[in-house]
């Protein structure tokens, strides 16, 4: 794992700020985690989103699609400038009187204290159904 740094923190804790912001909604916090260049794609080979404030704009838009959605980190390995990271989305469905999940992974890539590169994969499929044709 990268040591942290007094300027810079290590990579773990920075990936877990940047699902920390998600959670709770905050746009300054996300951005402070990402690297003005950095680029995001939902999949890997979906066409990526970037700079910083589109990215910021695109989590804006997912969090207000599942205003009762929770981002929650299940586990992180992190190795120099690389980490995985293991998380849930979960939302309450009051119809179905239990949570919907989506357990996803995001491959992480930082440089200089700041994220520059983030891929997610999840599957689509299962999420659609879940969170659209069950709720």
């Amino acid at each position: 794992m990268t040591e942290a740094t007094p300027q810079q923190p290590n990579i773990e804790t920075l990936v877990r700020e940047f699902f920390a912001a998600i959670e709770d909604r905050d746009p300054r916090r996300l951005h402070a985690t990402l690297a003005e260049h950095a680029t995001f794609r939902a999949l890997p080979h979906s066409s990526p989103i970037r700079p910083a404030n589109d990215i910021v704009a695109y989590f804006g838009t997912v969090v207000s699609s599942y205003p009762a959605a929770h981002w929650e980190v299940s586990d992180v390995i992190a190795s120099g400038d690389r980490a995985a990271v293991q998380f849930v989305v979960r939302e309450f469905s009051t119809r179905l009187g239990r949570d919907l999940l989506s357990e996803q992974v995001c491959i992480f890539r930082v440089a200089q204290g700041r994220i520059v590169n983030i891929v997610g994969y999840y599957d689509s499929a299962e999420f659609r159904r879940v969170f659209w044709e069950e709720s």
